[in-house]
């Protein structure tokens, strides 16, 4: 025997609540998506509240309908998208990987049918939106909060409970709605108990303390009576003004005993404020960047309930992260003792080699062993995972959603199913290879398993060897030392091109290799495979390919520009601009359907950037090698041989562009 779900199906029951009416409307527009319409009556959709372990829930048959038994919010929100996903097959990602729905009449449901859930391996899990910069320059139905909702269904769906709904530089527009859909709100290490940016509420007031206790403690209580009583994990700390270290404001604290003592006094007050007003309420720490050195020293001291947040260091694994030209790696594993979690990046900004608009760059195997010595050591009270923009990211994402809900994980077992979901059976071993050519691919900068470089250091890097060339070619770039301590510029350039050089045969086969997997879903009539093949790690081979290729060109014309050969010089400055400008475009030409503009924001990898900056270095290399006359290269690349030398007139027509000599250029070097 067996019930019957058709578009009549009704979802009745217990009230909802406002946190759970969100996953109600959902499901609502899956079984819109799902099921065609018909007149024949469906089994409801029945909500049972009763006693039930937390965040837990039992999906069963009876009485003729299907029930759904939770004792809390949480609990139904899971079991209404296990419903979504097990019985209507709308996968957790289904909007971020462009899922196709063929409407069926009706699906049967055998009476037998049963789901139970159990608790994760994780108490607090969820996405940081964070250096949302894509998010938030695009929009869906013309609705710019969209995106987000989408974004928060997505934690829901993957077993989260806990957001930080964005990086806080403009406020925190989206956090109603994270409040409202009944998450716990956690909040950015900078923007302590998520009050309001010092600068922002004093505008040209020196965030020093003690002269500005007072107004400091005015904004946390602010910020605490805004939130207290709601789903909220308070973050303690100080860091003085934006994502840097409190000292950089006040050269007073020198040294760690003076810093430790100022963060542990003011991590104690902002304890008994926020216990005070919310009695019970868990709160934590962030033991990243300074606050990591400050803890391992000894001098940073908290109450005993406050859970500390480790952090890896933006490339998975459990080190303090590089901070400019400091890379101590500072072990970040967390240690058996009290309440501990972490803070882990699936994207990472640090303008040096990090991935933003691109996966991690390092073997999803090694991230998962990380991973689950994170699980062995304690780490599983809070999981905080930087997820940036979200669509980049859903491959790592979702195996590390897969290991906060089972404490552990079978990597290749998750990655095919996965692949099946999304590309069909047919394609899981093409996809499977793809991805693990792209881990293969990577650059190596360290001696590290985790120095793989992401797509910042093919265009940070070259932008930063740029502006010192320009500067200064002697001298070396003193924000590089952290890639290669030398004497010289000249040095730099060299090493990192004969680090980055081998890599563009590597990712020139990937994005072959990506293009006939395509086509070779498309001649097996899978359309939709083969779109979703070119949107996500083709446009990642494509970012590399060009970049990679754009970084090697950029260091040829500086090593030509020091033998003072001008033509070539810019001739390669050009054909980098080109190559970073195909690098925006393999972002921009997948911007289809619903994804139309999703791209158009990278202005923190920011590729087009790159080209501009290369397109800068082209001006002042014919400055100095065709200036001040500019009818040389005019002569040497558009008059015939028997003319070019005849100085009658110095030149019959208007002085051409950059560009225009930049063509006559590949027309006559790459006939």
């Amino acid at each position: 025997m067996s019930i019957t779900i058709t578009s009549s199906t009704r979802i009745t029951g217990a009230t909802p609540s406002k946190a759970v009416s969100f996953a109600v409307e959902d499901l609502e527009r899956d079984l819109a998506k799902t099921l065609s319409p018909s007149d024949a009556a469906g089994a409801d959709i029945v909500l049972v509240e009763g006693p039930h372990n937390p965040e837990t829930y039992e999906v069963r048959v009876a009485g003729g309908d299907l029930e759904i038994h939770a004792g809390d919010d949480f609990g139904f929100i899971y079991g209404l998208y296990a419903v979504s996903r097990e019985i209507l097959g709308v996968n957790d990602f289904w909007f971020w990987n462009d899922q196709r729905f063929e409407a069926v009449p009706s699906i049967e449901v055998a009476d037998d049918f049963a789901l139970t859930s159990k608790p994760t391996a994780v108490k607090y899990k969820g996405f940081f939106v964070n250096d949302e910069v894509l998010l938030e320059d695009w929009q869906v139905d013309n609705d710019k909060e969209k995106p987000w909702r989408l974004a928060f269904e997505t934690v829901y769906r993957l077993g989260g409970n806990m957001v930080i709904p964005g990086s806080g530089q403009r406020g925190e527009p989206h956090l109603k709605l994270a409040q409202d859909m009944g998450f716990y709100i956690n909040q950015h290490h900078a923007c302590p108990l998520g009050a309001r940016m010092f600068a922002a509420a004093y505008p040209g007031v020196s965030p020093k303390w003690p002269e500005e206790e007072p107004r400091f403690e005015a904004l946390w209580r602010e910020a605490i009576e805004e939130q207290k009583g709601k789903r909220t994990v308070w973050t303690l700390g100080f860091r003085g003004q934006g994502d840097q270290p409190f000292w950089n404001f006040d050269p007073r604290y020198a040294t760690d005993e003076a810093r430790g003592k100022l963060l542990s006094e003011i991590i104690q007050r902002q304890y008994d404020m926020v216990q005070e007003a919310d009695p019970g309420a868990q709160c934590v720490i962030y033991l990243y960047g300074e606050a990591m050195e400050l803890y391992r020293a000894g001098v940073l001291t908290y109450p005993k309930q406050v859970a500390k947040i480790w952090a890896d260091n933006g490339f998975g694994r459990m080190v303090s992260r590089r901070q400019e030209n400091n890379n101590p790696r500072v072990p970040a594993m967390p240690t058996n003792d009290g309440d501990n979690g972490i803070y882990y990046h699936a994207s990472f900004y640090d303008l040096q080699a990090a991935n933003h608009i691109t996966d991690i760059c390092n073997d999803p195997r090694l991230v998962a062993k990380e991973l689950e010595d994170v699980i062995a050591n304690g780490g599983d009270d809070v999981w905080i995972v930087n997820a940036s923009n979200i669509k980049p990211h859903v491959y790592f994402l979702n195996f590390i959603a897969a290991i906060w809900r089972e404490g552990r994980i079978d990597y290749e077992k998750v990655a095919r199913e996965y692949i099946a979901e999304y590309y069909g059976g047919d394609n899981v071993d093409a996809v499977f290879n793809l991805y693990e050519e792209y881990w293969k691919a990577a650059v190596q900068y360290g001696p590290n398993w985790d120095d793989h470089a992401g797509e910042q250091y093919f265009n940070h890097v070259p932008r930063m060897l740029i502006t010192q060339w320009l500067r200064d070619r002697q001298a070396p770039a003193q924000d590089l030392r952290w890639m290669h301590d030398a004497a010289t510029l000249k040095e730099q350039i060299e090493f990192y091109r004969g680090l980055v050089a081998p890599a563009v045969e590597r990712y020139r086969n990937l994005s072959d290799h990506v293009e006939l997997a395509a086509i070779s879903a498309e001649l097996r009539g899978q359309d939709d495979a083969a779109e979703l093949i070119r949107d996500s790690i083709g446009v990642e081979a494509g970012i590399y390919e060009h970049s990679v290729a754009a970084a090697v060109h950029v260091c040829d014309a500086l090593l030509a520009g020091y033998d003072e050969d001008w033509k070539h010089a810019f001739y390669e400055a050009g054909l980098a601009s080109e190559e970073f400008t195909a690098g925006d475009r393999a972002m921009r030409d997948r911007e289809h359907g619903v994804w139309k503009d999703f791209w158009r924001n990278d202005c923190l990898t920011d590729v087009k950037q790159s080209a501009w900056v290369a397109k800068q270095l082209m001006g002042y290399l014919r400055c100095v090698g065709d200036g001040p006359h500019y009818y040389q290269w005019l002569r040497d690349f558009t008059y015939p041989e028997w003319e070019k030398d005849v100085f009658v007139i110095m030149n019959m027509e208007n002085h051409p562009t950059d560009d225009e000599i930049f063509a006559a250029m590949k027309a006559k070097w790459q006939h």
